[in-house]
């Protein structure tokens, strides 16, 4: 399973996009964190999508590093070792993971972090754009 979670409305604006590019797939779910929940709310809704997928990995994809999505999802990692957490996630990452996992593949997690890591680079190679996108 995969979750995304963020501040606002980050989790679904990433998931509005990813259903765009890769379809819309039941192992993916979100949690936004807006401003009526608190951080036991939050942690409390993203455990009871962790308790539905108990017996296999569940990958937490978080906004920003030391945010409340990000330390409640490692509270739950620590209390559950089949809880790998993201930080600083960006739409590159999110497909990957996505692509792997509807594959059946175990999410490599050294390839999403590079993932994540190279689409932000500056490009040096000029990107030619065609009408219908890249």
């Amino acid at each position: 399973m995969i979750i995304i979670t963020g501040h606002g409305k980050f989790a679904s604006g990433i998931k509005s996009s990813l259903n765009l590019i890769v379809g819309e797939y039941k192992f993916l779910k979100v949690v936004d964190f807006t401003e009526e929940k608190t951080p036991r709310d939050l942690k409390e809704e993203i455990q009871l999508l962790v308790n539905e997928n108990i017996e296999s990995k569940t990958y937490i994809f978080t906004d920003l590093a030391g945010g409340t999505p990000f330390k409640v999802s490692s509270e739950l990692k620590l209390e559950n070792k089949n809880i790998e957490v993201f930080c600083g996630t960006n739409l590159p990452m999110v497909v990957e993971s996505t692509m792997m996992e509807s594959l059946g593949c175990e999410i490599d997690i050294e390839a999403i972090k590079e993932t994540g890591i190279n689409s932000i680079k500056p490009k040096k190679k000029i990107i030619e754009f065609c009408e219908d996108g890249i």
